[in-house]
């Protein structure tokens, strides 16, 4: 948990953790946050919350795995603070030496796939890499009793830029104690390198099985379809017989139909 020191540095700051609420419109979340900066709340209690406790009393022991297996880490529990924003900092868990980035670690549960717990905190992340005024950021994961995971994330200046304004806005709220207006949430950026294995996914496998069975079925209609439309004498309006009818429109396309039904 956060130390009195800790405490005091980030008062009245946003913080890579209540930047998240803002990134995803959580209406209720946003709004006790400005509460909570306004003094009209207390910083909220997570004494009891399991999976906040379970991550921080994994948390040392995730870092300390880190630097065993990648680089020495520094700067744990870190307040830092933004270079030129003064209302906007970060906590950091730890700092990679040598890759000279954040390293933000987590506990979940073993079931999640892990692009999806990376879009979740991709704005911890960022808000930490814009802090730090670096491109990169270790994401250390324990997934159940696993060992940990590391990914690293690539820093998003498109992405970055509209935290920024998300949170410029939400101060405003805060310096003119105005209750917040309701947010839409912001996508996380987009990986076109991302490779994902869909193996472990029940409904991407049936569908696979289905599409599998029938494009043998769609490639013989399709190269039908081509042959049928071919025969349609340049001057007809409409051809039919066996059950089908191909039509001409006004702009001179060719519709394939049942007798009763379209087929394509």
């Amino acid at each position: 948990m956060l130390t009195p020191e800790q405490r005091a540095a980030r008062q009245g700051k946003l913080t890579a953790s209540r930047i998240a609420c803002l990134v995803q419109g959580e209406r209720a979340a946003i709004y006790r946050l400005w509460q909570e900066m306004i003094g009209l709340e207390a910083e909220e209690d997570l004494s009891r919350v399991w999976a906040v406790q379970l991550g921080a009393a994994t948390e040392q022991l995730n870092l300390d795995w880190y630097a065993g297996k990648n680089n020495p880490v520094t700067q744990r529990g870190e307040v830092v603070a933004h270079p030129t924003l003064d209302w906007a900092c970060a906590t950091l868990d730890g700092f990679d030496e040598i890759l000279a980035c954040p390293i933000e670690v987590k506990h979940v549960g073993g079931f999640e796939p892990v692009e999806v717990i990376i879009d979740r905190y991709q704005p911890q992340m960022h808000w930490q890499m814009e802090c730090t005024e670096t491109r990169l950021c270790a994401l250390s994961i324990i997934r159940g009793a696993n060992e940990p995971i590391v990914e690293y994330i690539d820093f998003d200046d498109a992405y970055a830029d509209t935290l920024v304004e998300r949170g410029a806005q939400f101060m405003k709220f805060v310096w003119t104690k105005t209750p917040p207006v309701e947010l839409e949430p912001i996508a996380p950026p987009i990986d076109p390198t991302r490779l994902i294995d869909m193996t472990g996914n029940n409904t991407w496998a049936a569908q696979a099985a289905t599409w599998m069975e029938c494009k043998p079925a769609r490639d013989r209609a399709e190269e039908a379809s081509k042959v049928l439309k071919s025969l349609v004498p340049e001057d007809a309006k409409k051809c039919f017989g066996h059950g089908i009818q191909i039509t001409r429109d006004r702009a001179g396309r060719l519709s394939l139909r049942l007798a009763q039904g379209i087929v394509t």
